[in-house]
């Protein structure tokens, strides 16, 4: 018998789900919650084996996985989103969770892929695996390229561009690293010019597409210590 946790905000929804799968002969809901808190209470209080998300708790999905993730045993994630979208998708695996579900079986499919989950496979609908590992590959590839684009900048540089991502203008990042206004300036220049970019804007979304902001501060870490 697998036993799960069904997380759901919308209560008649949550209901109808949760009954259907009460009347699979080898699932059990145990738990019926509708945020983080009450899944996360639910989860200690019961061990069950998956905890089950509705897109509605979508928000919520890197919290709740990181939290899991410190249990053990861990209880296996599952997202169930009844509108497939490849942003979605990409968004929860980065965030974590085991399984992504669609409904498109209707009961019995989620069902399955609840089945699956507790199984401690990776649940992705076969229609969407090819574009996830595609932009897989290329978030892989952008993080490699912010890696090395990171090494051409100074210590200080990093420092100034660690507050640019944090949206600090000239002035602001003169007064956090005690410099001149003037020096700040400088140093946004040369960033720039080491990143290849043409505007802050455009370094930030660098940062972003890249996860550049990661890197950063572990370079920082390694600087310091």
């Amino acid at each position: 018998m697998t036993r799960l946790v069904l997380a759901d905000p919308r209560r008649l929804l949550r209901e109808a789900l949760a009954d259907g799968l009460d009347a699979q002969p080898d699932l059990e809901v145990v738990a019926r919650t509708d945020d983080v808190t009450s899944t996360l209470l639910q989860l200690e209080r019961t061990g069950a084996e998956v905890v089950l998300l509705s897109a509605a708790m979508r928000s919520s999905v890197p919290q709740i996985c990181e939290l899991v993730r410190r249990r053990t045993p861990r209880p296996r994630t599952l997202l169930l989103d009844h509108t497939p979208d490849d942003d979605h998708l990409l968004e929860a695996v980065e965030a974590g969770v085991d399984g992504y579900a669609t409904g498109a079986g209707g009961l019995e499919g989620v069902a399955e892929a609840i089945r699956a989950t507790a199984r401690g496979e990776s649940v992705v609908p076969p229609a969407m695996l090819g574009p996830l590992l595609r932009r897989l590959i290329q978030r892989r590839r952008d993080a490699a390229e912010a890696a090395e684009r990171l090494q051409a900048l100074t210590r200080r540089e990093r420092e100034v561009y660690g507050l640019m991502i944090d949206g600090q203008d000239d002035d602001a990042i003169a007064a956090t690293l005690f410099i001149s206004p003037e020096t700040a300036r400088t140093h946004v220049h040369r960033i720039l010019r080491k990143l290849d970019v043409h505007s802050r804007a455009d370094a930030v979304a660098l940062a972003a597409r890249g996860g550049m902001a990661d890197h950063l501060e572990r370079a920082l870490e390694r600087s310091a210590s």
